[in-house]
């Protein structure tokens, strides 16, 4: 059992944290089936020196390419150390997202050159930099969340308190640091204490690494963790999963306890710095408990709110999104008599009809997904009516007819169930594929303005 350690309150400590330290913080591998490794010390010290050269060097904002290796992890650090404010850009998440990080950049960097005084300094910046997360614009057009390091290493501590990992752990890293969670939760945290951290080689050989780097512990989103159960590739060490980004399936949490495995699944949201409620039960991983300091409230209509020391300072260029101090998620959930957390989904999956009426579009997209065995279903609302959407239809016109008169009549027997005022009231085809954040959710906003 290891003890719980100190709360960070910048990256200047904890990277002279890493200079007292004798062991392992990264290793990597190469596609040779080759190994390195570097220990904390050697890290500070690297993150230290870079940080000079970038102070006399960066602009106000940058972006960092992050490659999955020790250079990406340094420039990130030292940027934030010279006050830079840091855009992480990731090679493996959907195209077009880097393009737009270098566009938000630049009007980030444009906004703060503005600020200068006649010294060159920006008016009121001191100190470290901030690092800027993208929402996954599920509900609305993506945000770009300010967040500190503060806030993160707040996350990672209290992260800390709730599922512990220290030296002698081995946590492989294969997450997007590009997202909050990925940030913290494969990266900040095990490197906060005293883990090491293995990074992922490549995304091609994603499934593979958990034979070759052999870890204690695995962050991953539930479709990542699903093929890795699917194809044999969890490792014997592996003790602790840990699931978040994502709803988990019942089926999946099931399947790796059965394996031995402690499954947590975390719940927690970019603005929040990740976190802010994770599995405690183990026999009941879908239960959380809040997180040290997250004060989770259940509003009138079910939504989620939260006041935290992990919240963001904004939205750029907004005003915070703020009401009494508490940030309202968007999450629909509940509290059980233990005062355990449970998810029901987001706000906007629910639909109002015309009649007043409501609808829950996951409970409808998985039951005709299981009954037609098309996994690519998104439900909208169309004229106060639900409408079902089927995207990557074949482009083939006779193919595409014959595959819709099936479905028509699964979503027909799909009806029979449920009341008139609620039902399907048609099916749209598309050979287009339903826009999904890169943890597989429905961009409801986006689909629904598809079809308007």
């Amino acid at each position: 059992m290891y003890s719980i350690c100190r709360k960070f309150s910048s990256f200047e400590e904890l990277v002279n944290d890493f200079l007292t330290r004798d062991s392992i913080a990264i290793r990597c591998g190469d596609m040779e089936g080759n190994t390195s490794e570097v220990s904390y010390r050697d890290f500070a010290e690297m993150i230290i020196s870079e940080s000079f050269h970038v102070k006399a060097e960066c602009s106000s904002v940058e972006v960092v390419r992050y490659e999955q290796t020790v250079d990406s992890l340094v420039d990130i650090f030292s940027h934030v150390l010279a006050g830079c404010d840091v855009i992480i850009a990731d090679p493996r998440v959907p195209e077009g997202f880097n393009e737009f990080a270098a566009a938000a950049a630049e009007a980030a960097r444009h906004a703060r050159e503005m600020q200068r005084d006649e010294f060159g300094r920006i008016k009121g910046k001191v100190g470290e930099g901030e690092l800027l997360f993208f929402t996954s614009g599920t509900t609305s057009s993506s945000k770009i969340v300010r967040l500190t390091s503060k806030s993160l290493c707040t996350s990672a501590w209290s992260g800390q308190c709730m599922l512990a990992c220290g030296e002698g752990d081995l946590i492989l890293s294969n997450l997007s640091l590009s997202h909050a969670y990925g940030f913290v939760c494969s990266m900040l945290w095990g490197l906060a204490y005293g883990a090491t951290v293995a990074l992922g080689r490549d995304v091609h050989r994603f499934t593979g690494d958990a034979l070759f780097f052999k870890p204690t512990i695995i962050p991953a989103v539930p479709s990542q963790i699903a093929d890795m159960l699917q194809k044999n590739a969890l490792n014997p060490e592996l003790r602790v999963v840990l699931i978040g980004g994502a709803p988990c399936p019942k089926y999946l949490a099931e399947s790796l306890r059965e394996k031995g495995l402690a499954v947590y699944l975390g719940y927690g949201l970019t603005e929040t710095s990740s976190g802010i409620a994770i599995t405690q039960d183990l026999d009941e991983p879908d239960a959380m408990y809040p997180c040290p300091g997250a004060d989770i409230r259940i509003e009138e209509d079910g939504e989620i709110s939260v006041a935290t020391p992990c919240m963001m300072l904004g939205y750029l260029g907004r005003e915070p999104m703020f009401e009494d101090g508490r940030f309202y998620t968007g999450d629909i959930g509940w509290f059980d008599e233990k005062g355990r957390l449970h998810l029901k989904g987001r706000k906007n999956d629910v639909l109002v009809l015309s009649d007043g009426d409501k609808i829950f579009c996951p409970e409808y997209e998985e039951a005709i997904e299981q009954l037609s065995g098309l996994p690519d279903l998104g439900v909208i609302l169309k004229d106060g009516e639900a409408v079902l959407v089927a995207g990557t239809f074949p482009k083939d016109p006779a193919i595409a007819a014959d595959i819709k008169k099936k479905l028509v009549r699964e979503v027909a027997k799909f009806n029979s169930s449920i009341p008139h005022s609620r039902q399907i009231s048609d099916v749209i085809t598309t050979s287009d594929a339903l826009p999904r954040t890169v943890t597989g959710k429905i961009k409801r906003y986006e689909l629904q303005k598809m079809f308007e």
